[in-house]
């Protein structure tokens, strides 16, 4: 029950008070006072992202399939915490995440079309 509890609050984005809807990513980095030297993940919807950059300078997000809590802990394993971003390279990680238009799709147009307009 403990588990359902927890996957319950991250879900509904309790925990790190993200919620799931929030139209913009989150970012958030190892190395909050340089960023570019430490681990960058981002939280978009219900689901956390690692950036990683390769050695030709490529951008790209990996998915990660942890809660929160796993990644936390994985994290500290390594004597490493998280803090959340919010400056330029945040800005910047935003901007790269959104152009990767498979891991962010753009909202649905829901609205019905207008049958009594076709001829």
């Amino acid at each position: 029950m403990a588990d359902d509890d927890e996957e319950t609050q991250i879900l509904s984005g309790e925990l790190l008070e993200a919620d799931p809807g929030e139209a913009a990513p989150r970012v958030f980095s190892t190395s909050p006072d340089d960023p570019g030297a430490g681990r960058t993940f981002v939280w978009a919807r219900t689901k956390w992202f690692e950036r990683e950059e390769g050695d030709s300078g490529a951008i790209e997000f990996s998915p990660l399939e942890m809660s929160e809590a796993e990644i936390r802990d994985w994290l500290r394993e390594q004597d490493l915490e998280v803090a959340e971003l919010d400056d330029e390279f945040s800005d910047l990680v935003r901007d790269e995440f959104r152009s990767e238009s498979s891991l962010y799709p753009e909202p649905v147009d829901l609205e019905t079309p207008d049958l009594a307009a076709e001829p």
